[in-house]
């Protein structure tokens, strides 16, 4: 059945492009494809009901994943890392555990409220805790080494400055 849903060109190029970019959007794909949005819906639709691919809601956004090669657990923490600004927090924070908000946003060109709207949804997907030191709140990674093995194993699909720096100290230090 597979092989029948992969016979048209487009849908094969759309599954591949989704491969090596586990988490892309609709627009993302219709820019780099240069396909139709209409094109592209039909396929990714055909491709969902024909069990190869997954799509995960983010916000208004849907992502796309090919299904045996993402495990599901990991699909929101992956689309949560295709945002930059999200990525570039969680990264800091791998490399400076137990930061204060008033060192994150020293490290980054945010407003106060703009850092913590991106805090308060890193903390409610369970990939940011915050505590207490003193009288100022502190921000960590719940559980890094998932963090590290999910950017590490996706990462041609995230791939920045921010992450690549972050990859190779990563693997000269891990």
């Amino acid at each position: 059945m597979s092989e029948d849903l992969l016979a048209l060109s487009r849908r094969r190029k759309i599954f591949e492009y989704i491969s090596k970019s586990p988490g892309a959007y609709l627009r993302e794909m219709e820019k780099e494809l240069s396909l139709s949005i209409g094109d592209l819906q039909y396929h990714l639709h055909q491709l969902e009901k024909g069990g190869l691919i997954s799509s995960h809601k983010e916000g208004r956004r849907k992502r796309y994943f090919a299904r045996e090669e993402v495990r599901f657990i990991d699909r929101e923490i992956l689309s949560l890392m295709k945002t930059k600004t999200l990525r570039r927090i969680v990264i800091f924070l791998l490399l400076n555990p137990h930061s204060s908000f008033k060192e994150i946003l020293a490290q980054f060109n945010f407003t106060k409220g703009a850092l913590s709207f991106h805090l308060k949804k890193l903390i409610s997907t369970e990939i940011v805790i915050k505590g207490k030191r003193e009288k100022e709140s502190i921000y960590t990674i719940m559980d890094p080494g998932r963090i590290k093995k999910i950017l590490i194993t996706y990462k041609s699909g995230i791939m920045d400055e921010t992450m690549d720096g972050f990859i190779d100290l990563w693997t000269k230090i891990g």
